[in-house]
């Protein structure tokens, strides 16, 4: 059986880049518009009259202008009619105080505004066929090192890298001090998190292009490891044309040679369920040819069920903050008698921090490592992903007489796990002893004092009542407080999975919410410690 083209990428075990454009947010979001769509839907916010949207079209054609021109002109007409009719209080955009708004005073363009309340509106399409696709999308965050997208909307960000790539919507953070070329997402026509950033004008375009340099370097810095795929594109986008145009001028003939491996668009065809693939030489306005290997589909699952096939060392987003670690260090030149010396494990990356003290680093396996250095190091955060995820594999012995040996009886701490594997009794009389003794109780993990603070959270006694709850708090701690006030109504399994919803939403973040911590100590207390009692 002849491989396909992504067979060949996993094959060769790298991540691709992925280049996503406004067809992808169109086949998944709700009522999606494309580009004349949204300048139509535009223009009768102004006026509803289609002879005023047609004039200008028909004015555009008899100048002889390409679609992408056409639409940038339209776009420039658009905003200097919207913005006028804002200010003659003609329209109104529902973002902010409706009389007097704050981002007026900063400038931002009512036309942007417009265009970020129109996209914030639309929802994800709940068809389950496209649901399925976005699940398998979802698994794709540790197959690919990045994604490059011209789309405003937070799609990418918000349901399918969610918590994982670092956004980035301005062309001069591409190479700032934050950018790490890995699991990161270059919005590089702007997003609607900051309208300032859309680019949809002339004008727009005029300053884009000005330092369009800037995204040609950062395609050549990701190349260089990493093929590009095109997702959500059709190639007559002149913009994106001139983008790839740049790009190849700056490979050497050795590069351009085997490119159209490296250079895959993945196209829609509609009711096509299979992969079918093409090697296809494209034109460009200026007549450049492009090799390219093209798939055609209307099956983005067998899309993604192929990349999904790609098994990294280390994912992504740990790749990232490894380097950002490594970074600091060198940055900062700890070279010297003065620096300490942390064990980091992967998973434990992006809780470190970096602010308080000089580090340096140790590379080994994690046991070894752990066994030289001691038991010591290891975090809070560490230790309740290992009760809620049974995955961090520390040796019982080892946290009792190390790692807690010295435990304050104040810190919210998760230890009957460890304890009840101990090869060695507890000695009576030290720390951990007395910690023991302050918190083997469900009144003494959660306290009176701590019961009254809840109050103010609603009482629920079904799963779906808890969810309701619970998703209306914008919090960790608001959150875990609605399942802490709960907790007695529900399982040990119930509230684990709502712990672990908790913890993989807020992953990356330090985990500081006592309330958090107590559910967590709860779970440790009821499977460890009151079962075996």
């Amino acid at each position: 059986m002849t491989k396909c083209i992504l067979d060949k990428i996993v094959e060769s075990k790298k991540m691709p880049v992925l280049f996503i454009g406004s067809g992808l947010s169109r086949r998944y979001l709700y009522n999606f518009p494309d580009w004349e769509s949204l300048l139509q839907l535009s223009f009768q916010q102004v006026n509803s009259d289609p002879y005023y949207y047609g004039q200008y079209v028909e004015k555009f054609n008899r100048d002889n202008l390409s679609d992408f021109e056409k639409n940038v002109r339209l776009a420039s007409v658009i905003e200097n009619d919207f913005n006028a009719a804002f200010y003659a209080r003609k329209v109104q955009i529902k973002i902010g105080n409706p009389k007097n708004p704050a981002w007026v005073k900063q400038g931002i363009s009512p036309y942007k505004m417009f265009l970020v309340s129109f996209f914030k509106k639309l929802n994800v399409n709940r068809d389950p066929a496209l649901q399925e696709e976005i699940e398998k999308f979802r698994l794709l965050k540790n197959k690919i090192s990045a994604v490059i997208t011209t789309n405003y909307d937070c799609f990418l960000e918000e349901e399918v890298f969610k918590n994982d790539y670092q956004v980035f919507c301005h062309q001069n953070e591409l190479f700032s001090s934050d950018s790490y070329n890995i699991a990161e997402i270059y919005k590089i026509h702007g997003s609607i998190t900051d309208a300032k950033s859309i680019i949809i004008t002339e004008r727009d375009y005029d300053n884009f292009n000005a330092s369009r340099k800037l995204i040609i370097a950062k395609m050549l810095t990701l190349f260089a490891e990493s093929p590009i795929i095109f997702m959500g594109y059709s190639f007559t986008d002149e913009n994106i044309q001139h983008i790839i145009e740049d790009f190849l001028g700056c490979l050497t003939a050795r590069e351009l040679k085997d490119i159209s491996n490296h250079f895959i668009f993945i196209s829609y065809k509609k009711g096509e369920m299979r992969l079918k693939e093409n090697k296809r030489t494209l034109f460009t306005a200026n007549k450049v040819e492009i090799p390219i290997t093209e798939i055609e589909t209307d099956n983005f699952s067998l899309v993604y069920d192929k990349l999904n096939k790609i098994v990294p060392g280390i994912a992504a987003s740990r790749i990232r903050a490894t380097r950002k670690i490594v970074k600091k260090i060198v940055d900062e030149s700890v070279a010297s008698e003065a620096a300490e010396s942390i064990i980091v494990g992967l998973d434990d990356l992006e809780n470190i921090d970096t602010s308080s003290k000089p580090l340096a680093i140790a590379i080994g396996y994690r046991d070894d490592i752990l066994n030289k250095i001691g038991y010591g190091v290891v975090s809070v955060e560490t230790i309740l992903e290992d009760i809620l995820f049974d995955n961090k594999k520390l040796n019982a012995d080892n946290m009792c007489f190390e790692r807690f040996r010295a435990i304050p009886y104040t810190h919210l701490i998760p230890v009957f796990k460890y304890v009840s594997a101990c090869s060695t009794p507890i000695a009576e009389g030290s720390k951990l002893a007395d910690y023991i003794e302050r918190r083997n109780s469900v009144e003494k993990i959660i306290p009176k004092t701590q019961i009254k603070q809840l109050n103010a959270f609603p009482q629920v006694n079904t799963l779906d009542e808890l969810h309701s709850a619970m998703d209306i708090q914008p919090t960790a701690d608001r959150k875990a407080s609605v399942l802490l006030k709960n907790i007695s109504n529900f399982t040990i399994p119930e509230i684990r999975q709502e712990c672990k919803t908790i913890f993989e939403m807020f992953s990356g973040s330090k985990i500081t919410s006592t309330a958090f911590k107590r559910c967590v100590m709860y779970i440790d207390f009821m499977e460890n410690y009151a079962k075996k009692s």
